[in-house]
């Protein structure tokens, strides 16, 4: 049976390939260096986006889109997708954050109709992509594992253009749900209806989600396994929430801070956790799983750009998957 190559163009071991392959071991001076990366990383994101909330709600907008388009590349680099994936990924982001500041209402409910559009934009750019990879495809490898008649050998077929299709249309379409779930904090932001101030909820919100991720990281860093690691970082952003709203101005009650820091805390440290679960059994998202794509690493070795990746997707992926729980909680607090 055909098996590809690590070093085939836009392919990974056990992802866009189909092929499973055992998890390679990232280096120790990585594994160490790993840990306070994405914890600076997410002291980062999370900063740019709490300052940008507390000025203006187009900032916050701006600060976002930058976000978003970081996390499409940091998305696709990890699971091996194309460029134009993350073109997708990145555009239909940003564009539902502009729908939804445009909209009357300013409802998160808006994005929907985004996600929607770019379903059907994306299985049209995956038909097309299947049609290119066909092209491309050499002729199939002769039955007795001989080279074929344009010298490639057997065990450097290409995969089945459908496989990678498949693969190429479950990284945009997880993409795009994902990173636009970003828009959570700008319709809290925008929005009408909270009892509370918008850009002080917001504010927290971030500030529960941020400061679980890197209380963790750093806790990981010291040697304490992930599990306790997430539960102390809780805390922590727990704690920072209720500190935040005795000091915050504006009416915000410390009940309503330390429940919107809370609820993105709880989401922010679950999607952590399954990070971190993920970089221990070698997942490729997670930024450890050999390189693959144009310039690829040779086996067993991870790039300089999926290590980013990993750091990236740490510090911005746990942040994006709070916002829905932190804009719910917002809007819905009793004044």
């Amino acid at each position: 049976m055909a098996r590809v190559s690590a070093g085939d163009p836009g392919l990974s071991r056990g992802v866009l390939s189909g092929e499973s392959a055992p998890p390679a071991a990232a280096p120790t001076r990585w594994v160490r260096l790993g840990e306070p990366l994405a914890a600076l990383a997410a002291l980062i994101a999370m900063g740019l986006a709490v300052g940008a909330a507390a000025l203006a709600t187009w900032l916050l907008a701006a600060v976002l889109a930058a976000e978003q388009a970081t996390f499409a590349w940091a998305w696709s680099r990890a699971l091996r997708a194309s460029p134009g994936t993350i073109l997708l990924v990145a555009a239909w982001a940003v564009l539902a954050d502009v729908v939804l500041l445009v909209s009357d209402r300013h409802a998160y409910g808006s994005v929907a109709g985004v996600i929607g559009a770019a379903v059907a934009v994306v299985v049209l750019y995956q038909l097309a992509l299947r049609r290119a990879f066909t092209l491309r495809a050499p002729a199939p490898p002769r039955a007795d594992g001989e080279a074929d008649p344009g010298g490639r050998p057997d065990s450097t077929a290409a995969p089945d253009p459908t496989t990678r299709v498949s693969a190429e249309l479950a990284t945009a379409l997880s993409g795009i749900i994902l990173s636009a779930l970003f828009a959570g904090y700008l319709a809290l932001r925008a929005g009408h209806g909270a009892h509370h101030p918008a850009d002080l909820l917001v504010i927290a919100g971030l500030l529960g989600a941020g400061s679980a991720v890197v209380t963790a990281r750093l806790l990981g860093w010291a040697g304490l396994t992930a599990v306790p690691a997430e539960l102390l970082g809780v805390v922590v952003a727990v704690a920072a929430g209720a500190v935040f709203g005795a000091l915050g101005p504006d009416d915000l009650t410390v009940n309503a801070a330390l429940a919107t820091a809370a609820s993105g805390a709880a989401v922010a440290a679950l999607v952590d956790l399954v990070l971190t679960r993920a970089r221990g059994a070698g997942s490729p998202a997670a930024g450890v799983a050999p390189g693959g794509g144009a310039g690829a690493a040779e086996p067993g070795e991870d790039t300089a750009a999926d290590r980013a990746a990993a750091v990236l997707l740490a510090a911005i992926l746990p942040l994006a998957c709070a916002a829905p729980l932190v804009y719910l909680v917002g809007r819905h607090l009793p004044g």
